[in-house]
């Protein structure tokens, strides 16, 4: 079967509950939603099996969410705001070393990102629901944004634009390793190891004094396709 062209701004939450019961319920939903979802894979998600596995009924799930897509953008912008944090944690030299600072930098916020449960099991779903491409994409620009601001910090001279189109860059290695980790059906550690080397790599000219890439540069898009976190 097709899956629906939907986009994010037409599925969104109806309303947000004022009261501490009401964000309760929410959570439940989210919660129960991400239970689904890795105990049965994203083609197999339905609003009466949400509504099953959070203990409430269908007419309380759609109290706040008009489908069950809604739900599923819900869980997946969660789970972005929380890596976005994590990227906003400063890039820190070691010893001076600014490559082992990025390497140990990369290591920390995959761990970190693992940890909050962001796993394939999300990146699935990001492939099955079509709405979270906008979201995805936005996510890439505010990332590519966040680590510009930390090679900035870092002391590269380069000009804003030129770094935004460095950070994407760096930013879509990342999505590499997803693919990888796909491929291979589980998040192997010499992935990260790699990605951590990588990005050090395409990082130095603008740490080490080389000019910018001559234009023009990448630069952010409102729509389009999805980009992994």
């Amino acid at each position: 079967m097709a899956k629906r062209a939907t986009s994010a701004k037409s599925i969104r939450q109806r309303k947000q509950p004022t009261q501490a019961r009401g964000r309760q319920s929410i959570a439940d939903i989210i919660d129960a939603t991400e239970r689904v979802l890795r105990r049965d894979g994203p083609a197999h998600i339905t609003t009466p099996a949400i509504a099953a596995e959070a203990g409430v009924s269908i007419g309380a799930i759609y109290h706040y969410y008009p489908n069950k897509e809604s739900i599923i953008l819900a869980l997946y912008e969660g789970k972005l705001a929380g890596i976005r944090a994590m990227v906003e944690t400063p890039i820190e030299p070691v010893a001076g070393d600014w490559r082992e600072g990025v390497r140990r930098w990369i290591h920390d916020v995959k761990a970190r990102e693992a940890a909050s449960g962001y796993d394939l099991v999300m990146e699935e779903a990001a492939d099955y629901f079509p709405a979270l491409k906008d979201i995805a994409r936005s996510h890439a620009a505010g990332q590519a944004r966040t680590l510009a601001r930390h090679l900035r910090t870092l002391g590269s001279p380069w000009p804003d634009d030129a770094l935004f189109d460095l950070a994407l860059h760096a930013f879509f290695l990342n999505s590499s390793l997803w693919l990888y980790w796909s491929h291979a059906g589980a998040p192997l550690p010499q992935g990260i190891d790699r990605l951590a080397e990588v990005v050090a790599a395409i990082f130095s000219p603008a740490l080490d004094g080389a000019l910018p890439p001559p234009r023009p540069y990448a630069k952010p898009k409102q729509s389009g396709a999805a980009a992994t976190p």
